[in-house]
């Protein structure tokens, strides 16, 4: 899904094959009734009310379900048992066995999950105040397109019901979905659909090993840090005892990767942050994000791209993918020749060309259909 303002780049995923579905934003800001989300959701990060756009997931009704993530998005393992707990009868042996894989955020409540799994979801706990209500984390969300799910949301953006502030009654319907980066738009909305206007529909999967960032979830620094709330310092923001530390999950048990705060890997980041860094705002942040743990991550990215170069040498011969496309120095250990400095700007690209990238995709495409 692209939104018409990025049009005019969107062929450099088609060239590779992927189907662009090209949409405007499907509320306007001028149709919104309420005073405060109208004359303001055009700031929210990243996108404002352009951000909507990703609700267009819930009409592709030619697929049972629509997995929809950002662009700086990593796959690392199947996530059949969530498709198989969403499609097979809940009472069924498959669908009970499928069900028991899923790995949730609150493992105690396993056997309440809906019988109709209409959505999985993810939450952005590393920005909430321990005892807030947690925003949904907008990269990912696995769904079962639904006309009415899309149309109500609709509704409620022209409706524009947000209460600003930071108290227990702010955002989206002064339920206390607000307060937070993002909340105006797609991450305060999803959270208040599923949690307040059609409950007990979706299933909230473990942040730690879906939509993996790596992301700091204690109350001991940034964001949203008040250091007068002396009795929550140190708290799992989940509010919750024995909290699983994300910037220290293994590899082994990630499913997928959202590249947040551990930066993106074609940024380069490998700067900590009391290093000379050239890359502006490149570095690991200390703060919510653990160092080593991210270099882990980038490195996942990196080897992918280089099983992706391996396969274009072995279809093309074009030797200059390997020569040219991981000639960089910078910590070749994590970025695998495809940085030769830190920062965006070091970034090397794949030196493929367009042809060499079409035949790879071509065969790619062929043997995961």
């Amino acid at each position: 899904i692209v939104h018409k303002k990025a049009e005019s780049c969107s062929h450099l995923l088609g060239d590779l094959g992927y189907h662009i579905i090209v949409k405007d934003s499907p509320v306007q800001t001028s149709e919104i009734r309420g005073d405060y989300l109208r004359k303001h959701v055009h700031k929210e990060w990243c996108c404002g009310a352009d951000e909507f756009v990703k609700l267009f997931a819930y009409t592709i009704h030619d697929h049972p379900i629509v997995v929809h993530t950002d662009i700086d998005f990593m796959y690392v393992k199947p996530m059949d048992d969530l498709f198989d707990a969403m499609l097979l009868p809940h009472d069924s042996d498959e669908g009970k066995a499928a069900r028991d894989k899923v790995e949730l955020e609150y493992p105690d409540k396993q056997q309440s999950m809906p019988e109709d799994i209409q959505a999985y979801l993810t939450r952005d706990y590393h920005q909430v105040i321990p005892g807030r209500k947690a925003a949904f984390q907008a990269g990912f969300i696995v769904l079962k397109p639904n006309q009415k799910v899309f149309d109500e949301y609709l509704e409620i953006i022209r409706e524009g019901n947000y209460v600003e502030g930071f108290s227990r009654e702010n955002g989206w319907g002064g339920k206390g979905y607000g307060g937070v980066v993002g909340s105006m738009a797609m991450q305060g909305l999803p959270a208040y659909y599923y949690d307040e206007v059609a409950p007990n529909t979706s299933v909230e999967l473990n942040g730690c090993r879906y939509n993996h960032m790596g992301a700091n979830i204690f109350y001991d620094n940034v964001p949203n840090f008040i250091r007068k709330y002396k009795d929550l310092h140190g708290k799992c923001r989940r509010n919750v005892e024995g909290c699983e530390d994300c910037r220290k999950t293994d590899m082994s048990l990630i499913k997928n990767i959202h590249f947040t705060n551990c930066r993106k890997p074609w940024n380069c980041a490998g700067c900590k942050e009391d290093e000379q860094c050239t890359g502006k705002n490149d570095h690991i942040d200390p703060r919510t994000a653990d160092y080593d743990h991210c270099m882990q991550v980038a490195k996942t990215w990196h080897e992918m791209r280089n099983d992706l170069e391996q396969q274009i040498v072995a279809l093309t011969g074009n030797d200059k993918v390997l020569s040219e496309g991981q000639k960089g120095s910078y910590k070749k250990d994590v970025f695998m020749g495809h940085c030769d400095a830190d920062g965006q700007s070091g970034y090397v690209p794949i030196a493929a060309s367009k042809e060499n990238m079409a035949v790879t995709v071509t065969k790619i495409w062929k043997e995961t259909k």
